[in-house]
């Protein structure tokens, strides 16, 4: 129940209003009456408005301490989370998480857009989501700015990949870098068409040098994948070779995997003077190749692990430029040898 009580002063006349829910009472003072029966009006519609001014929880417990329980338990297999989290966390810090407003986060949310793609800010977004989901989960409270802020439209048949002379120039770079290991994530990248995590989690448990494969965890679509290398990959991998552990370990702790390459990365980029380019694209890079080079849409939807050939189709342009070339060796002379006749 929220009411507005006057209160006259020597000098001036203020509103105040009070809302109890439960054993919490809320009390705020306005400077015209207008103003208090908006926000009493509010707080008895607006329930994650009356929520987050009355529950200890959401007035207490800072979102940095929020973002440090969340990861805590976080097991999921998106590997930028944690990082994505980490950026909200420093941004809002001590506030509580109960007066993070939908507003304010529209505003950041618009701020990363100027530096970054749709689909970024999507994840960022994504990741704020999930907290206040293992709120409501973990606390069972509503509160939630993020909800009913749109995602931002997706170009997702994104399709950038390195010709003939990136490649060699990329691969150069990588050679040259500090860390002895990025020329071989980089050619397994584009000889495999694997995702970031699929390589860069891989131990030598995973490696098969008999049969010359690698197998990966479960994927984003819950499938497990077995990885067949190259000759080259081979030998990169034999210079490496340990008995156990993980193939890219981080270099302080042998415990764990080397995830944030990206400084190694963004290096070798600039150096190779590759513009454009994210490690993802990798992927499109091996397709493309696999395409230019007679490889049906089947046999890549294969090589990538795509559930549904539809994720595939991006790459038939490619295969009809390869088919186009047969047609025109094999076929080219055959209305000269009728006419001839």
């Amino acid at each position: 129940m929220a009411t507005v009580q006057v209160r006259k002063g020597k000098t001036k006349t203020t509103y105040r209003v009070q809302y109890t829910k439960g054993s919490r009472r809320v009390s705020k003072s306005f400077r015209t009456k207008k103003e208090a029966e908006k926000f009493a009006a509010l707080m008895l519609v607006d329930e994650d408005l009356s929520q987050s001014l009355t529950n200890p929880i959401l007035t207490s417990l800072s979102f940095q301490d929020m973002v440090s329980e969340y990861l805590a338990q976080y097991t999921g297999r998106d590997q930028s989370a944690p990082q994505r989290l980490r950026y909200w966390g420093e941004l809002f810090n001590t506030t509580p998480v109960g007066k993070i407003s939908r507003a304010r986060v529209r505003q950041e949310l618009h701020k990363l857009h100027e530096g970054h793609s749709n689909a970024t800010v999507n994840r960022y977004k994504a990741a704020l989501q999930s907290l206040y989901r293992y709120l409501l989960n973990q606390y069972d409270i509503e509160h939630n700015p993020v909800k009913g802020i749109p995602m931002l439209k997706e170009d997702n048949a994104r399709d950038r990949f390195l010709t003939d002379d990136e490649i060699q120039r990329l691969l150069s770079a990588c050679r040259e870098s500090s860390w002895d290991r990025l020329y071989l994530l980089v050619l397994l990248g584009i000889t495999t068409g694997a995702r970031r995590g699929e390589l860069i989690e891989r131990r030598w448990d995973d490696m098969n040098f008999t049969s010359r494969t690698l197998s990966t965890s479960k994927t984003k679509n819950d499938d497990k994948r077995v990885l067949p290398i190259t000759p080259q990959v081979l030998e990169e991998l034999i210079a490496f070779r340990e008995k156990t552990g993980f193939v890219f370990p981080h270099r302080s702790k042998l415990d764990t995997y080397l995830s944030n390459f990206d400084y190694h990365w963004r290096k070798a980029l600039k150096k190779a003077q590759i513009e454009n380019f994210c490690f993802h694209d990798l992927r499109h890079t091996c397709a493309s190749i696999l395409a230019m080079n007679g490889a049906s849409l089947i046999e890549i939807s294969q090589v990538l692990g795509h559930k549904s050939i539809t994720m595939t189709q991006r790459y038939a342009h490619l295969c009809v430029g390869h088919k186009q070339t047969l047609m025109n060796r094999v076929f080219s002379q055959v209305g000269e040898s009728y006419g001839s006749l």
